[in-house]
């Protein structure tokens, strides 16, 4: 999706004037600060850990039920977060400290995975029930139709595809297409020649599939990095999506409504479980 976006920028931007001096954007200097209108109603790391570790004991008393014991990991908050990197990322490379760290690869701890990959390592017998037909529908299916019973229904793939728009229309605004141009001029002077950032991050010289990231990988990212923001490409970028969010949000009350009372019901069932568990592992 970045790719794509990105490729946008360059292409509206080939035939563009002399870039003019980036607008200011009070406030945001950092990726700690870009907040966007949708994240409100998007998880956060700690109810991601409350719903998924609820679901887990869900899919245990299942499985039991069925004479067969698993012990899910937990879900931490710290390590979901350090996996997911939120919207550090959703402009490129961003955060200067992570790209001398770890280059245009993404850090990434063991973390336990609540909807099956855990469940990969059972015996067979266990992995065909939680697997099973259409008609049993399997512990996992359960667990979740369990969370979301009497939850108000909500669209959240609309909400995902209408993250995606914004992100791209944004990518296509005449301060993010000038932008661009400011940042290939910063990375050229840092003796670095790629015509977009998303030419920097495919460069055939890193393999992000694998572990090893090399010197030459990091340098250049932290140099993306800080051209990103002295060109004002992050801050451009992040304008326009947040402008183009708050107006979906404003136009579509209703649906909003929805997704925060859906994940609102379903927190507070999870909740209310896990208070269940903890009191019988007390007894």
């Amino acid at each position: 999706m970045l790719a794509s976006a990105l490729l946008l920028v360059t292409t509206a931007a080939c035939g563009a004037e002399e870039p003019a001096p980036p607008a200011p954007v009070r406030g945001v200097t950092s990726v700690s600060q870009l907040v966007l209108p949708f994240d409100a109603y998007k998880t956060t790391p700690e109810q991601r850990a409350v719903l998924g570790n609820a679901h887990n004991q869900l899919v245990v008393h299942c499985m039991r039920r069925q004479g067969i014991t698993i012990k899910p990991p937990a879900e931490d908050p710290d390590t979901i977060s350090a996996v997911d990197p939120g919207n550090s990322r959703r402009y490129g490379v961003a955060d200067v400290e992570a790209a001398g760290s770890h280059g245009y690869h993404l850090a990434r701890p063991p973390s336990p995975d609540t909807t099956g990959a855990w469940a990969g390592k059972l015996p067979i017998r266990a992995r065909h029930r939680l697997y099973g037909t259409a008609a049993d529908r399997g512990c996992l299916d359960r667990a979740t139709l369990t969370l979301d019973k009497g939850a108000r229904k909500a669209d959240w793939p609309w909400l995902a595809l209408q993250d995606s728009l914004t992100l791209e229309q944004a990518a296509k605004h005449p301060s993010v297409t000038t932008a661009v141009k400011r940042w290939q001029s910063c990375m050229t002077q840092a003796g670095f020649s790629y015509p977009a950032p998303e030419a920097a991050i495919a460069d055939g010289r890193w393999d992000l599939d694998k572990p090893p990231v090399s010197e030459e990988e990091k340098q250049t990212a932290t140099a993306d990095t800080a051209c990103k923001w002295s060109s004002g490409l992050v801050a451009a970028w992040y304008a326009a999506d947040a402008e183009l969010q708050r107006a979906v949000v404003r136009d579509n009350p209703e649906r909003f409504a929805a997704l925060r009372a859906n994940l609102r019901q379903r927190l507070s069932r999870a909740s209310h479980l896990l208070t269940e568990h903890e009191s019988r592992q007390v007894r």
